[in-house]
């Protein structure tokens, strides 16, 4: 993974010029220890350093201490690093439109030395190539007032140390949490840090215990393994997605064996810099809500690259929000990537222990059981993509086995691996998707769904409101072979059902017909995605039934051709897959 911060010429530290200043998004970014943590990381990333050491006591109140590798401060600098809206990293407002590091503002040391006992360490590169013995340099705040200076041997680099953080704040300390807490929104931070950074070496010390470690190979599937202490090189997707012109996107999505109830773990990162962009968020959530149970979020992490001409990082004080030029290009961008990545995943039969929530592990095959008709998440923006041409060759090329309790299809693929296929869910997507194409690709009146005409009609009641919005939608549910007609009050009479890809009548949905109705009148904007889930799910075979060999082969064959084998319309999964590594674990091949 290429690195957004590199080593630069170090530039002298000097005060903005007040029209500078003033175009700074300025405000209050100390709030926790955890704030120190982050404006501490962002200037040793600046400064070049391949290694930092973060140590924390006392929650962090007591002591913050970041030490790092970069180029180090000049002796006649320091005093002024401390100074308000004292920086090397702009000098004048066009600065603002190119930046090319994380930190611009000069406030961060000058408002830890207000509420704090800070002391900075540092030694420039350049002294240890001009004289050897030349030593490190250290000032001490207390309340921004020096109170003692001196010389200390140290290599090249910075380390600065916070004491008894708002100890003349005491109002901001009653709005601290316990020890819990305030370290692990520590931890995250340094876990986003060195996934953004795989390649620098990130040390984490809480109370004299290591809490994080990574060995900044530059290797990020390995980086993830190392923060979680998990073997999750087979549980990543890679993710490359690139218009040179406006953006690059690279990253890794997880299995969704991975997924969690906490948006914890979707991180997105905008030229080296993590971010939270309601927009951009929205963006990779409509990615995977559909392709995952509802609550549910997956271990994502995507770095995305921009001309710094086209993205304001001026936003905000805390410079976790930005703004973007091509805004609407890389959502979609964003909500691509990850939906091609989960469509086509299947679950992997090993049980994973995650930190934060359990996860699900797979003592029920093939997958969490369903109870009653729901939808994964709202279905509004699902656009169909292309499948990638690996994926559905394995599936087209599955030799069915057997049938597993009348629910399973077994099958073999090429190369020697097992999945296991529910029968039901993947022709519930065969459905879903052949519904969408025939109904929603064009326009509705134009949709050519064939009926099957009942022998008796049905007769369904209504309530008013429902009754109402219904017979607005009598000519969409017309168009799926749903022939209804209000029948006086809130009743309605159905005629016929949507015929199936054989062009057989189904019996089956007459049990469900205001089921469908009820659907069909929903108040949302999504309802008629729900009204083809629903007909989807109904209509597919069930559980239960008995399937010959060459009605298998015809349930795979079709599966091999919709977009996202791997989930039904539910976000539940369809196929589970046992690798051929791993049956040779296993069994000790």
């Amino acid at each position: 993974m290429s690195e957004v911060v590199q080593t630069m010429a170090r530039r002298p530290i000097q005060t903005l010029m007040p029209e500078v200043a003033e175009r700074i998004a300025a405000g209050e970014v100390i709030e926790r220890p955890v704030s120190v943590v982050k404006e501490l990381i962002e200037n040793a990333l600046d400064a070049g350093a391949r290694e930092i050491r973060v140590e924390l006591r006392g929650s962090g109140l007591r002591l913050i201490r970041v030490s790092d590798d970069g180029v180090g401060i000049p002796d006649y600098e320091l005093e002024a690093a401390v100074q308000r809206h004292s920086t090397s990293k702009i000098t004048d407002v066009d600065d603002l439109e190119h930046l090319h590091t994380l930190g611009f503002r000069g406030e961060a040391l000058a408002s830890i030395a207000a509420v704090s006992e800070l002391t900075l360490l540092s030694r420039a590169i350049e002294t240890e190539t001009a004289d050897e013995e030349q030593a490190g340099v250290w000032y001490m705040w207390r309340g921004s007032e020096i109170v003692q200076r001196g010389r200390k041997a140290r290599p090249h680099g910075t380390t600065v140390t916070v004491c008894d953080l708002f100890y003349n704040v005491p109002a901001r300390l009653k709005f601290m949490r316990g020890a819990r807490t305030e370290n692990g929104h520590v931890v995250q931070l340094l876990q986003r840090y060195a996934v953004c950074y795989p390649s620098i070496r990130f040390h984490l010390i809480i109370d004299e215990h290591t809490a994080l470690l990574t060995s900044g190979t530059g290797d990020l599937a390995n980086t993830f393994s190392e923060l979680y202490h998990l073997p999750l090189h087979d549980l990543l997707d890679v993710v490359e997605l690139a218009d040179e012109a406006r953006y690059r996107i690279h990253g890794y999505v997880g299995n969704r064996v991975l997924a969690q109830n906490s948006r914890q773990y979707v991180m997105l990162f905008i030229n080296g810099r993590w971010i939270q962009s309601r927009a951009l968020q929205d963006a990779l959530e409509a990615g995977y809500r559909t392709l995952l149970p509802k609550g549910k979020h997956p271990l994502l992490a995507l770095l995305l690259n921009v001309p710094p001409d086209e993205v304001d990082v001026n936003v905000h004080p805390a410079k976790i929000e930005v703004r973007l030029e091509h805004e609407a290009e890389v959502k979609a961008a964003l909500t691509q990537a990850v939906r091609e990545v989960l469509e086509r995943s299947p679950v992997s039969p090993q049980a994973v222990q995650f930190p934060g929530p359990v996860l699900a592990n797979q003592r029920k095959l093939p997958g969490p059981r369903r109870h009653g008709l729901h939808v994964s998440e709202s279905a509004e923006g699902y656009k169909a993509e292309v499948a990638q041409p690996g994926t559905a060759e394995v599936i087209a090329h599955l030799r069915p086995l057997a049938q597993l309790q009348l629910a399973v299809i077994l099958a073999e693929a090429p190369d020697g691996s097992l999945y296991l296929v529910d029968q039901h869910r993947a022709h519930e997507r065969v459905i879903y998707e052949h519904l969408r194409r025939t109904h929603m690709g064009g326009r509705q009146e134009d949709a050519s769904v064939s009926a099957h005409l009942l022998l008796e009609p049905v007769i369904v009641e209504m309530k008013r409101y429902q009754a109402d919005l219904l017979e607005q939608r009598l000519p969409i549910l017309r168009g799926l072979g749903i022939e209804c007609e209000r029948f006086g009050g809130r009743s309605f009479l159905i005629r016929s059902v949507p015929l199936n890809e054989q062009g057989e009548g189904q019996e089956q949905l007459i049990a469900h017909l205001h089921e469908l109705a009820e659907t069909a009148s929903e108040d949302s904007s999504d309802w008629e995605d729900h009204l083809l889930i629903c007909l989807a799910c109904r209509s597919a075979l069930r559980r239960g039934r008995d399937l010959s060999s060459s009605e298998q082969q015809t349930l795979l064959s079709a599966l091999a051709r919709v977009t996202a084998p791997a989930v039904c319309p539910h976000g539940s999964p369809v196929l589970l897959h046992y690798s051929r590594s791993f049956l040779t674990e296993k069994f000790a091949w």
